[in-house]
């Protein structure tokens, strides 16, 4: 894995490369990708609802903000071979049952379901938030039927903490992992 320093401005420069995945920070630019991503029913099976454009957009904004506020929040993730759009990954300050928490996280277009996209870009996130950010511990956020994403969260090191429900009527199954 190779770590680089983000670079404002036009040029994209990669946060991290693994072997076939570059992750950087989202732009206002990426709207269409991520938009139609969110927006569709298969890829939101496990959320509560689809999201609309306007709602794609302000979660941009919110990881704009907290890329100049803390150096992390949930990254694009981009094919090296083709710079396509694949999903985002990264990490972002949570408060989660009344603890501070930094939460874990991916999400990946189905065309790149079952390829190992998910695992190989939350693996390098997870180390990146060990070693360059300095977070000691990690959750992940999954709803109980979400067995690929379960299967992710176990393949980096993760252990099922607890379930309980979140915002009133969501499932979630906790997962973290602390820094060895």
């Amino acid at each position: 894995m190779r770590e680089r320093s983000p670079v404002i401005g036009v040029v994209r420069v990669p946060i991290l490369e693994t072997q076939r995945l570059k992750l950087r920070e989202f732009s206002e630019d990426d709207l269409d990708d991520l938009a139609a991503m969110v927006a569709d029913e298969d890829q939101m099976t496990f959320y509560p609802r689809p999201k609309t454009r306007a709602e794609a957009s302000a979660w941009i904004s919110r990881n704009l903000v907290q890329y100049k506020k803390y150096g992390f929040g949930f990254w694009l993730i981009e094919s090296l071979a083709t710079s396509g759009f694949l999903g985002y990954c990264g990490i972002r300050p949570l408060a989660l049952e009344g603890a501070s928490e930094i939460e874990i996280g991916w999400h990946t277009k189905k065309e790149s379901w079952n390829q190992g996209i998910a695992t190989e870009a939350a693996m390098a996130a997870r180390d990146l938030a060990f070693r360059r950010f300095g977070v000691l511990r990690l959750v992940a956020i999954i709803h109980p039927d979400h067995i690929a994403s379960r299967r992710v969260a176990e393949n980096i090191g993760m252990h099922d903490e607890r379930t309980t429900i979140l915002d009133e009527d969501y499932p979630a199954v906790i997962y973290a992992v602390e820094r060895s």
